[in-house]
């Protein structure tokens, strides 16, 4: 399509970067002899649901086409049909939860027909276009729940392995839960009124994997029966942080980090003057290398080096996240003073999401252990009541808050005080 053709689209360097909801579909829209890149489908795609309804820009693209085949001066031989099909299959293979809507997939329908009447070997690739379809929307990508130990052995049996292959499991569970977020998953984040716990289950899951990892390494430090041996808890899981950083597992490195600051260890005092200074100095350096200060500076920087030293790197998921959100508050949708829809904005969310593609897309080298990994996904964690607990059991309440917790705590029966801690 010829930019003159386009009467409100606005280009840069060969980009759109403005133009009106109608021509900006119009660009987007296949005919017999042209196709919008992959790169614009996929910045229009990800972005439109932001000033347009999906549903809206389906139908469009289908009457258009339909305009366009019904065209008396259109050759004979000439066909949109295998370009809208390769259209619809772009769209489905990238955000296959838009067609949980009813009509959108009614609209699907209408233009599988459009397609196999106007030319009858596209059969074969509709009818695989609506089994991927189907095989996306049925398949959830859920792990089996596996009943949690009864054990507080198992919390502490990573004492025995080294922490470089502990960061490296972490690394491989870390990218498995990666791997489970669909495209459509962080857009719907986006969206108030299409948001859904159902559409962003994976999301939720992965930042469930994050509290659960940092809390598995606190009820670690807190488990009851280690005793004299428990500031020795503390400095291996110094060393899984390092060793997270080191190989560009950021998220995990991250997640301990937060396990270690949980306010039930740091009031510790007594034990953190065990802890080997060394190892302290070390996790006093990670500590600064993923500081939220200047908007994640120094983070930002150790994850573009990374990037160039590993096959595999895995985010700060809650910043990438972030960073999302605030492209999308920041930029404004409309250009300022008009009614054309600021596409700059679109290119810079699409850009966040091919930035995610390609952490998804890293392959992990490092050693793998399934027993290891299931063992850390299902080990028995301490609740934040319980944690605080364990806390007080260790070192005496010293606040007067602390004591009224504490207090509390001892005047529950017993079975209600288990139930309320694990």
């Amino acid at each position: 399509m010829d930019e003159d053709d386009d009467n409100t689209l606005q280009f840069e360097n060969g980009k759109v970067v403005a133009g009106s909801i109608n021509d900006l579909i119009g660009h987007l829209t296949p005919t017999s002899e042209y196709y919008p890149t992959e790169e614009y489908l996929f910045a229009f795609i990800s972005s439109c649901r932001l000033f347009v309804d999906p549903i809206d820009v389906l139908k469009q693209v289908v009457e258009r086409c339909q305009i366009e085949q019904s065209n008396p001066d259109l050759p004979e031989t000439a066909t949109v049909a295998p370009h809208l099909l390769l259209f619809i299959l772009q769209w489905t293979e990238t955000f296959p939860n838009d067609f949980n809507r009813p009509v959108l997939m009614e609209k699907l329908h209408e233009a599988r027909r459009f397609c196999q009447n106007l030319d009858p070997t596209c059969s074969r690739g509709c009818n695989r276009l609506i089994q991927m379809l189907d095989n996306r929307l049925t398949d959830v990508k859920t792990k089996k729940k596996v009943p949690k130990s009864e054990s507080w052995d198992d919390v502490n049996f990573v004492r025995d392995i080294k922490p470089e292959l502990i960061a490296a499991q972490l690394t491989h569970i870390e990218l498995d839960f990666l791997n489970n977020i669909s495209c459509d998953e962080m857009i719907t984040m986006l969206g108030k009124d299409v948001a859904s716990d159902s559409i962003c289950l994976n999301v939720n899951k992965y930042v469930n994997w994050f509290n659960h990892l940092s809390h598995f390494v606190a009820s670690a430090v807190l488990a009851p029966e280690l005793g004299g041996a428990r500031h020795l808890t503390m400095e291996y899981y110094m060393d899984v942080a390092v060793a997270c950083f080191s190989v560009g597992n950021f998220n995990s490195a991250m997640s301990v980090l937060a396990g270690l600051s949980q306010s039930s260890i740091t009031r510790l005092h007594k034990l953190r003057e065990k802890v080997d200074k060394n190892k302290a100095d070390h996790l006093a350096t990670l500590e600064k290398q993923m500081s939220p200060s200047e908007n994640f500076k120094t983070y930002r920087a150790a994850l573009k080096n990374a990037l160039k030293q590993h096959t595999c790197v895995i985010p700060f998921f809650t910043l990438l996240v972030k960073d999302i959100h605030t492209t999308c508050e920041i930029k404004k949708t409309k250009v300022e003073g008009t009614e054309l829809i600021n596409f700059e904005k679109c290119w810079e969310l699409s850009g966040h999401l091919v930035e995610f593609q390609k952490y998804q897309s890293g392959v992990c080298d490092l050693q793998s252990d399934g027993n290891i990994q299931e063992d850390i996904l299902v080990a028995k964690i301490l609740t934040e009541d319980g944690m605080m607990f364990s806390s007080y059991e260790i070192e005496e309440p010293v606040t007067v808050n602390d004591k009224k917790r504490y207090k509390a705590f001892l005047e529950k029966a017993p079975t209600q005080r288990m139930e309320s801690f694990y």
